[in-house]
């Protein structure tokens, strides 16, 4: 997931788009961490790239709150297009995400609906994961043309112009 971090930042910085990067991380409702990596008017510098580098898998994947709090980051940037890139190394999921943690149904819509709000608000998101499950669950939280699985890292390179492609002209 860092790769692919680190080759969409540099391919964006290439071709000159402004963009910030977040993580986030949840232990339920009360607990949700979302932390700046990168700002908009940061450059993609070695102090970037050392962030990048230090991120580690922490607690769980809240991906509604996360998308909800990145929203709400960019309704005061003004530009011709807004989009939000999810990336994930896995499903939706937090302790308090229904009764049974194994159970995805409650992480799942909750996504599914925060991915409608951030549209409502005039911002494309788009989904990237390594997971390679994740058809099988994205499928249910978005349309076809607003995700994409990477089964292979290393096809990463070849896959970002599709990617910026699909999110950007769509």
């Amino acid at each position: 997931t860092k790769e692919a971090l680190v080759i969409m930042a540099e391919a964006l910085d290439e071709i000159g788009d402004d963009y910030a990067i977040y993580g986030f991380s949840g232990h339920g409702r009360q607990n949700v961490e979302y932390y700046l990596v990168k700002a908009f008017n940061e450059s993609l510098s070695a102090a970037v790239r050392g962030r990048i580098g230090a991120l580690e898998p922490k607690r769980s994947t809240r991906m509604g709150t996360a998308l909800r709090h990145s929203m709400e980051k960019m309704a005061s940037i003004n530009s011709r297009s807004r989009h939000i890139i999810l990336l994930s190394d896995g499903f939706p999921q937090d302790f308090d995400y229904g009764q049974d943690r194994r159970s995805n149904v409650y992480g799942l819509r909750d996504t599914t609906v925060a991915l409608r709000e951030v549209e409502a608000a005039g911002i494309t998101p788009f989904c990237i994961t390594v997971d390679k499950a994740g058809h099988d669950y994205l499928r249910e939280m978005c349309d076809g043309s607003r995700y994409m699985v990477i089964e292979d890292i290393a096809a990463l390179p070849h896959e970002l112009p599709k990617i910026y492609q699909r999110v950007v002209t769509t």
